[in-house]
């Protein structure tokens, strides 16, 4: 039986207020979000256990529908600016809610959908900002056999998050800033620097790293300086209609993996390993395609875990919601021991993300919700 509450006085003895700060290059400025609400959104009074309040913020009034992720605007000038990523139905492709002020006085949300997301956007199952530029990235979740033939052309897609661009008319494919086309059933996405994003493939069961390097513009179509490595040693499994939901803890390099179908979370240092071979080109030029092997990596929990599916990290903290139980499990990132669970009012949780003042948010995907967990 899971435990709701673990170590309890060890929760409430964490007193000391933890800062993780992110540099926006473009503004010179650093963004940083407090870690208290960390210790307050899993703790109890000794005796009896007390679990968070959650807020709604955002539902099918403002176009949420089937939401798969979350992820708020990096920018210090575009603070407590949150996007929602809608699962959306192949032919269309996937949409996007962007809400302003998210969670406080003058909210106000656009639904975008652009105008190949059919291609681009299909069936998202995630979405990662760059913290370096504007740019965000999608995983489309499908095999997409439409093209070349009957091959699998899909993989991550780059966008501009400028709603001048984003998802208006530019040419005849979108709006979309670059794609690369070998990642089907592309399951989670994290980002790790500029325009570098790691992607869990569900279709070869492998974590890959694409670099779109320089991006072609919208709507063009030029992907040859794009680069993937396709990582050996280190094997996930998909499941079916769940994201395998991915973060980078950029203070260590970890790259911590929902692997949901093996009922684990992985994490592996990004960049480790070294080069087996290069591979031959598949569906387009690209500037390089190699297969590395004995990447560093390992289990980092496997108890209790049914279905995870979303993930972020903070300080010494790492959040992960499991789909099938609907519960958030918080654990030391130094000792991967587990300090708590809560048992939020999803009816199908998915993509989580802490917010700019220290709180966890979530997607539920069945009841078509954007919800925040309040401390009591």
């Amino acid at each position: 039986m899971n435990k709701i509450y673990k170590n309890v006085i060890g929760i409430l003895s964490l007193s000391v207020v933890l800062v993780a700060c992110k540099k926006d290059k473009e503004e010179e400025e650093v963004m940083c979000i407090p870690d208290n609400g960390h210790v307050t959104q899993f703790y109890s009074s000794v005796g009896s256990t007390t679990t968070p309040s959650f807020t709604e913020i955002a539902g099918a009034g403002n176009q949420v529908n089937s939401p798969q992720d979350l992820d708020f605007h990096p920018s210090s000038s575009r603070q407590n600016e949150l996007w929602i990523l809608n699962k959306g139905v192949q032919n269309t492709g996937s949409s996007t809610v962007t809400i302003s002020n998210a969670g406080k006085t003058g909210q106000s949300s656009v639904w975008r959908r652009d105008g190949n997301a059919w291609h681009f956007m299909s069936l998202s199952t995630a979405l990662a900002f760059s913290s370096e530029n504007e740019n965000f990235a999608t995983s489309p979740g499908v095999y997409d056999a439409n093209h070349n033939g009957g091959a699998p052309f899909t993989g991550p897609a780059l966008w501009s998050s400028n709603m001048s661009i984003y998802a208006q008319p530019s040419g005849g494919n979108g709006s979309h800033l670059d794609m690369l086309h070998e990642s089907p059933y592309c399951m989670g996405i994290a980002h790790e620097r500029d325009n570098i994003f790691w992607v869990f493939d569900g279709d070869a069961s492998q974590i890959v790293k694409y670099d779109f390097k320089s991006d072609h513009g919208p709507g063009n179509s030029n992907h040859d300086d794009g680069e993937v490595d396709r990582y050996i040693g280190i094997s996930v499994t998909r499941k079916v209609n769940v994201p395998s939901h991915m973060v980078i803890d950029k203070n260590t390099d970890w790259l911590y993996i929902c692997d949901t179908g093996g009922k684990r979370i992985l994490r592996m240092k990004v960049n480790s390993g070294t080069k087996k071979r290069d591979l031959p080109l598949l569906y387009e030029v690209l500037g390089r395609r190699r297969e590395m092997e004995n990447p560093v990596w390992e289990v980092f929990a496997n108890t209790d875990l049914v279905d995870p599916c979303g993930i972020d990290v903070i300080g010494n903290r790492l959040f992960v919601s499991d789909n099938s139980t609907n519960k958030i499990i918080a654990y030391r990132l130094d000792t991967k021991e587990e300090l708590a669970r809560i048992q939020t009012t999803a009816t199908s949780i998915k993509g989580i993300k802490v917010g700019p003042e220290g709180k966890l948010w979530y997607v539920d995907y069945s009841a078509n919700k954007v919800m925040r967990v309040d401390p009591i």
